[in-house]
């Protein structure tokens, strides 16, 4: 077993999440679904702005047409889609899409936050970087 599936299995809180791991996406995904959990791939790699990271997050999360590419929009099209199941969302590319965005990730983060709060659903990981950007120093270690 893991230590991801470990964690999960004690019932890991709702929360964002930073995470050093050498697991590949897939096996993420396995650990998850295995503990019984929800899995969303959030991959920004190539993502370099708002508009990109929006589009994203439109197909990862399988928002509805009718979403609106905008803050407010996520954070709606979010919680609408709760269903007070935990899941992991496990978010790649956060690092790449911070030096070309810092706003956009800063307030992604607030989202993911403020929709994990509420809806005890979203368990956000973001993989550790080499480095600790100011924005996400405050972001729990897991």
């Amino acid at each position: 077993m893991t230590e991801l599936r470990t964690l999960l299995t004690k019932g890991l809180r709702p929360g964002v999440y930073r995470w050093k791991a050498d697991l590949t996406a897939d096996q993420v995904r396995r650990d998850v679904e295995t503990a019984g959990w929800n899995f969303v791939l959030l991959d920004t790699t190539s993502v370099n702005d708002k508009t990109g990271f929006l589009d994203i997050c439109a197909t990862a999360f399988d928002l509805p047409r009718w979403f609106g590419r905008n803050w407010d929009a996520l954070a709606d099209s979010l919680g609408d889609r709760s269903t007070g199941e935990p899941e992991v969302v496990l978010w790649e590319g956060w690092r790449e899409l911070l030096d070309h965005d810092h706003d956009t990730v800063d307030v992604a983060l607030q989202i993911f936050t403020e929709d994990a709060n509420e809806s005890g659903q979203l368990r956000v990981v973001l993989r550790e970087a080499d480095d600790v950007p100011d924005v996400v120093r405050e972001v729990p270690v897991l």
